[in-house]
């Protein structure tokens, strides 16, 4: 499967070889695409910066309102990396902006707390159920129900980033059911990353939630080695190919098996590294979701190494 971002780039990578795509960002469409916070377009009057606020209403000119701008434009990129693949799953994580990276949208700091490591601060699924975004969450679900009920894009699968804990999970899938992304309504999947060592953990307590999970190796690593991928003087330590790293990615797709859901892999790693991809394969996963200028060389090493454990001898 393929990684993407940019709906501009969305029907040329379809016609690389691949199975859908594993991990379309929202937050590239967010930032590229929408440029607010969309707390700021649902609350212009709280934006104190007048110059931002000239430039909300020049984006947002012809727009009923803001919360409508944010829906149309975010559910219209979307559904077009959603059209380019149909009828091939698309999956979608919703916003896993950091405060910072939020607070830099256009009206943003003001809707954002100062954080010392937004890295493990408030983003992802802790922000979805909490007052301090709720808001802009069911934003992005009308975007998604849009994408999926009106536009029939049903080959979307919706995935949640950074799910500490069991019952922040069940917090967020009531509030998604709440705003009309009920899991298995209109054959509605909806898969968790895989990126937290609790996740590995109480896999089996995670599995009876989702329909998948998705490994994002790259903060899975950060939190097994205790290594912030973001500070340059300790990434020396920082290496996706570790075996406690890998061994967290084998218990993780065992958990996936042994459930009967689907597991995938969405990280840098085997982009950069053949030998992980060849990991990933020994291993059993269901999916490796590449960037796309790797995909062709990926693929073919993949099909090597399926064909070498399918001719060597039973043990």
């Amino acid at each position: 499967m393929l990684n993407l971002g940019n709906p501009d780039l969305a029907f040329k990578t379809s016609f690389l070889p691949n199975d859908g795509v594993g991990l379309a960002r929202m937050e590239f469409i967010i930032g590229e695409y929408i440029k607010v916070h969309p707390l700021a377009l649902l609350h212009p009057d709280q934006v104190g910066d007048p110059e931002a606020r000239r430039r909300i209403d020049r984006l947002t000119l012809g727009y009923p309102d803001g919360g409508t701008y944010f829906v149309e434009r975010l559910s219209e990129g979307i559904g077009t990396i959603a059209a380019a693949f149909w009828p091939k799953p698309v999956v979608v994580r919703m916003s896993d902006f950091k405060t910072n990276e939020y607070a830099s949208l256009l009206g943003g700091a003001g809707f954002e707390p100062a954080e010392s490591n937004p890295m493990l601060g408030f983003r992802g699924a802790s922000r979805y159920a909490h007052p301090a975004y709720a808001e802009g969450f069911a934003l992005e679900c009308r975007a998604m129900r849009r994408v999926r009920d009106e536009m029939g894009l049903t080959n979307v699968i919706l995935m949640l980033p950074f799910v500490r804990r069991v019952g922040e999970a069940d917090l967020v899938l009531q509030t998604m059911a709440d705003l009309g992304l009920r899991r298995g309504e209109n054959g509605l999947k909806v898969y968790a990353m895989c990126e937290i060592p609790n996740n590995v953990i109480l896999i089996d307590q995670f599995a009876s939630r989702f329909d998948g999970f998705s490994i994002g190796s790259n903060d899975l690593t950060q939190l097994t080695l205790g290594v912030d991928r973001d500070s340059e003087i300790v990434a020396f330590d920082y290496d996706e190919r570790d075996d406690g790293v890998k061994e967290m990615i084998r218990l993780a797709v065992e958990g996936c098996r042994r459930n009967g859901i689907h597991s995938g892999l969405c990280g840098q790693a085997p982009s950069d590294y053949p030998d992980m991809a060849e990991f990933l394969v020994r291993i059993g996963i269901d999916s490796m979701s590449l960037n796309p200028d790797t995909v062709v060389r990926t693929t073919r090493q993949v099909l090597a190494t399926e064909q070498q454990l399918a001719s060597a001898p039973a043990s």
